[in-house]
């Protein structure tokens, strides 16, 4: 049948002259020896993501620019084509952007002891997150919202963008018990500590009118909220598993407006892990040794939480309230501390 008779066309077509993605990658360090065992090394590490897949509803209405530079999208403006509804476009002009400090302290195994600590501090910015098509999103946050000239709406911290991430292991050859015949204990031990991932807070229904339709996943919108007045992306972050986000931070903006919140605005809940293990070696024969393990993971328990409800209003009358759910943590990331033990023997 011809296509102006049937009833929510869509389709997703493939951009006509696609391009293959292409990151450049560069770097720079800085090794200087101290002592006859230890090693720093200071660095920049840096990338650049060019023609990187997106995707776009590009079957939208042509909004109205006002005076001040924003969008409205009147009620009932018809789609660039009434013939179908969402047109998912797969186009590569997505872009990323990544620079990095990188700080390593390395002591090589002697005397019994060995260490390695690496601190990274960067920053971690796309217009594109597993959006090479809505429905495809692996990690839930797919972010390709209205897009115009000028209007850099998805230009934002990458989901997986941390900015501090520090790693601290180390090997102890402990002189409690040692016998070079019948070996001795050993301390082995690996510290974690992690920023919190960025976090994009919605509306659940299309406020703005502007009829983006993406497959979406659960506890996310069809558009994002405005920040109330004098607030900053900071003050709204009250980090309890309760509470993780503050209501009044937030506005919903006018229908058939676009919220000023940016994507990736909030930093999520940061991870700290510590594990440890003590083993006794025993040498039975010239080439038969056992090993007894004790093995503690996440050792003080800490609790890393999971990203919290990140629906602020429900979109569908002005003043409402925002959603009782809003910033509430429902699970964590890491289990709690468990412990085991092992025996391995080796020939």
């Amino acid at each position: 049948a011809p296509v102006e008779r049937g009833v929510g066309n869509t389709i997703r077509p493939v951009e006509w002259n696609i391009q293959n993605p292409n990151v450049h990658i560069w770097n720079l360090n800085v090794q200087r020896q101290l002592g006859a065992e230890t090693a720093l090394t200071v660095g920049y590490a840096g990338s650049r993501g060019i023609h990187l897949w997106r995707s776009g509803d590009v079957n939208l209405p042509t909004p109205q620019v006002r005076s001040d530079g924003s969008l409205f999208f009147p009620a009932g403006a018809p789609r660039l084509n009434p013939a179908y509804t969402t047109i998912e476009l797969k186009r590569s002009d997505g872009n990323s952007w990544y620079n990095a400090l990188v700080v390593e302290l390395r002591k090589r195994f002697s005397r019994g002891f060995s260490f390695q600590s690496s601190y990274t501090f960067a920053r971690n910015i796309d217009t594109t997150q597993a959006s090479t098509f809505f429905s495809d999103a692996t990690n839930g946050t797919t972010s390709a919202f209205p897009e115009y000239p000028g209007f850099q709406y998805n230009k934002g911290l990458a989901d997986y963008h941390a900015k501090h991430n520090w790693v601290l292991n180390s090997t102890w050859d402990l002189p409690l018990g040692r016998d070079r015949v019948w070996g001795g204990w050993q301390l082995s031990g690996i510290a974690h500590l992690r920023s919190g991932n960025p976090l994009t807070a919605f509306v659940q229904r299309n406020r703005s009118r502007s009829q983006w339709s993406p497959s979406l996943g659960p506890g996310l919108g069809f558009d994002r909220p405005s920040m109330a007045p004098g607030r900053t992306h900071q003050s709204a972050v009250l980090g309890g598993p309760d509470r993780y986000l503050d209501p009044t931070a937030f506005v919903l903006q006018p229908a058939g407006m676009l919220g000023n919140l940016g994507r990736g605005t909030f930093i999520g809940p940061n991870l700290r892990g510590f594990d440890l293990a003590l083993a006794k070696n025993t040498r039975l024969r010239e080439r038969l040794g056992l090993q007894f393990r004790i093995e503690a993971f996440n050792l003080l328990n800490h609790a890393n939480f999971a990203a919290p409800q990140l629906l602020v209003f429900a979109g569908e009358r002005d003043n409402e309230t925002p959603l009782a759910s809003l910033g509430r943590i429902r699970s964590t990331v890491t289990s709690a501390r468990q412990i085991q033990l092992g025996l391995r023997l080796s020939f």
